[in-house]
């Protein structure tokens, strides 16, 4: 079994670990040159805007609604990284950090006694406790698999942030709710053919 553990809205989560009172807030975070929004939390997606856009589009938006902007701090976001990394390498015996902000676990034939969603939520609830970073944790029985159970449990609402994808059924379900484009590795134009 895989799992795929992945920070939510890592550069705006990271913003408001370092800034607590930003927590109840939407916050923006904005690429190096401050011309395009590159991260945002639920609260910032809640009110419209959309991510890669240029911000000068959206500014009035986000002034409106009482949003925060923050410029891109790279050091902060490897360091917090780091640390998520560090944490959840405790939970399997190989670790791959895929980028910034997620890594795959990859468990081999070893099964967690009391399951696999249990263990999945103990990851999540680990690294927000450790450093209030939420994440979402996938499990699959292939690389794959997981991406697309990380996919599924950052909108689960049942589950939030936990989606194990062991069970043929739950397989189909979550498969078939997927868009193409959503699946790992499928860009626009392998999406449309």
């Amino acid at each position: 079994m895989f799992a795929l553990v992945d920070a939510n809205s890592f550069y705006a989560s990271a913003e408001k670990v370092f800034d607590p009172a930003l927590r109840r807030k939407p916050v923006v975070v904005l690429t190096n040159n401050d011309g395009c929004i590159c991260a945002l939390c639920d609260r910032a997606k809640a009110i419209g805007v959309k991510k890669f856009g240029p911000y000068h589009k959206a500014s009035q938006q986000l002034a409106r609604h009482g949003a925060v902007i923050r410029s891109s701090n790279y050091a902060l976001y490897d360091d917090l990284s780091a640390k998520m990394m560090q944490i959840i390498g405790r939970f399997a015996p190989h670790q791959h950090v895929y980028s910034i902000d997620e890594c795959f676990l990859d468990f081999g034939r070893w099964q967690p006694p009391q399951g696999w969603k249990a263990l999945a939520a103990t990851i999540k609830d680990t690294v927000y406790q450790e450093l209030r970073l939420p994440v979402s944790v996938g499990i699959g029985l292939t690389p794959t698999l997981a991406k697309a159970a990380s996919f599924a449990a950052k909108r689960r609402l049942s589950s939030p942030g936990v989606a194990v994808l062991a069970n043929p059924q739950v397989i189909d379900t979550v498969l078939t709710s997927m868009s193409v484009q959503d699946v790992w590795g499928i860009g626009k134009r392998i999406s449309a053919r």
